[in-house]
């Protein structure tokens, strides 16, 4: 054996057949030994799986198609693959000039970093999943887009529309007609297709034209029957979402259930149960979790926690680089919002009220439409109406928690509108909970739901132009 006189103090054990091993190297190898056999705690990994595809694991590339569920093969119209770059030999069609395409990418950035907040994803879906390729491959996607550009520009400034905006729109309805009465429905229940429909129930929206709005929703909703359905469309290009949001935009329009997802949705928790988020808020804790098991619909309940989960975590995502991916904070709003639009409480003022309360919080995040600053005000007035039945019942509103009608009250302020409103019903509630600050006040918000850069700076002014004008009246 040859000792070691390494300064690293690194020791070599050579072994032959005929030397042994001295005790003090038999000695050394059992403690390096020992210390390999020592296992570490792995962090344990959590697993989402997909509330749209239940079967998929979010992360996985691969859809796992159950017989229930299968994918018409013959029903997938796949975007042609592009050479080269997006601009490489592309042909406009007349009315269409460069510059435009420049200006639709730009709106097109735009409108996706509003569906995917920057404060909590990680990051924006990339373009080849969005708009895009679409709008080049197809002639009747790139006039409706353009047809997009130019009525959203023109809104506020035109009162008739264009020549061009005109133009676009009429191409875009004759070819749109063609598809749909081509013998072959291939190009009738595309992708593109789909695009453009969704686009044209978008532009209706924003001029207040509801009865378009129905129309397309509706045509919508019957190209996705003959595609199978929303879990036969294709995960890769983001389509089942869009067709999602499309379709929830119109259910809280007009305060109806979306047409999708009517039979047999999961109900169960989606996120709350899944360890993605740990958090206290004691002591309001132990009161709202008595108060939601022993008068909460438990379908309610189970909204009410994910909603909860999806704040919490939402606010550590802003403050730390804990961000959610995309499609994760995509399968969060659809399946808190379908959930929510699927339920309803006609002789259950209070949970009613709750319900709306948890809609209308969540279309604040999902769905606001920042750029257009257009509320929901059908879902709006359907929840000051029901806070109005409920707090008509002095005795049902004296009997809840605190951080309940705390919150219910300051988020139907909060959407009331741009002015800071002045209601006995805060004053109350705020005198009842003797709270004397922003601080205290957003604590217990944050025991329900409340996500901190989203509704921190109007529910502040809310709460202290309350407070001031309580001690004005002491």
């Amino acid at each position: 054996m040859a000792s070691s006189n390494y300064s690293a103090g690194l020791h070599f054990v050579v072994s032959t057949p005929v030397q042994t091993l001295a005790k003090r190297d038999r000695k050394a190898i059992r403690k390096h030994a020992t210390k390999a056999r020592v296992v570490h705690p792995r962090k344990k990994v959590v697993r989402l799986w997909s509330w749209i595809n239940p079967a998929r694991e979010l992360g996985s590339r691969n859809a796992v198609l159950t017989d229930d569920n299968p994918t018409p093969k013959s029903m997938s119209v796949p975007v042609p693959r592009l050479v080269g770059s997006y601009f490489s030999g592309l042909q406009l069609p007349p009315g269409v000039e460069p510059c435009m395409i420049q200006d639709l990418v730009k709106l097109i950035v735009l409108n996706k970093n509003v569906a995917y907040p920057y404060e909590i994803c990680l990051d924006v879906h990339p373009v080849e999943r969005g708009w895009f390729p679409y709008m080049i491959s197809d002639i009747c996607c790139l006039h409706s887009m353009m047809f997009s550009l130019r009525a959203f520009m023109e809104k506020d400034s035109c009162d008739q529309p264009s020549h061009f905006t005109t133009f676009h729109y009429a191409k875009t309805l004759q070819i749109l007609q063609s598809r749909l009465h081509d013998f072959d429905k291939t190009s009738a229940i595309s992708d593109s297709t789909i695009m453009v429909v969704i686009t044209l129930a978008t532009i209706a929206e924003i001029s207040k034209d509801l009865a378009g709005v129905e129309t397309h929703i509706k045509g919508l909703e019957k190209i996705v029957k003959l595609r199978g359905g929303v879990r036969a469309l294709d995960t890769n290009n983001n389509m089942q979402v869009k067709v999602c949001r499309a379709d929830l935009g119109y259910a809280l329009l007009f305060g109806r259930q979306p047409l999708l997802f009517r039979e047999g949705p999961s109900w169960d928790c989606f996120i709350a149960d899944c360890g993605l988020i740990k958090c206290s808020h004691e002591p309001h804790d132990a009161i709202i979790l008595a108060f939601a098991q022993t008068t909460l619909d438990e379908r309610l309940h189970n909204v009410l926690r994910d909603v909860h989960a999806f704040s919490c975590i939402s606010n550590v995502a802003y403050q730390t680089t804990r961000k959610l991916s995309p499609e994760t904070y995509n399968e969060m709003t659809i399946s808190i919002l379908y959930r929510l639009t699927h339920l309803f409480f006609e002789s259950d003022l209070l949970q009613e009220a709750i319900r709306l309360g948890l809609l209308v919080f969540s279309s604040t995040i999902f769905l606001q439409r920042h750029i257009i600053e257009q509320p929901y005000e059908n879902l709006l007035n359907l929840y000051g109406d029901a806070l109005l039945g409920l707090f008509a019942h002095g005795s049902s509103t004296d009997a809840l928690p605190v951080p309940v009608i705390l919150w219910l009250t300051i988020l139907s302020d909060m959407v009331a509108g741009k002015e800071i409103p002045s209601t006995d019903r805060l004053h109350t509630v705020i005198g009842r909970a003797s709270i004397e600050s922003w601080s205290q006040a957003s604590e217990v918000l944050r025991s329900i739901a409340w996500v901190d850069f989203i509704h921190e700076k109007r529910g502040k002014e809310v709460f202290e132009a309350s407070v001031s004008q309580l001690r004005c009246q002491r």
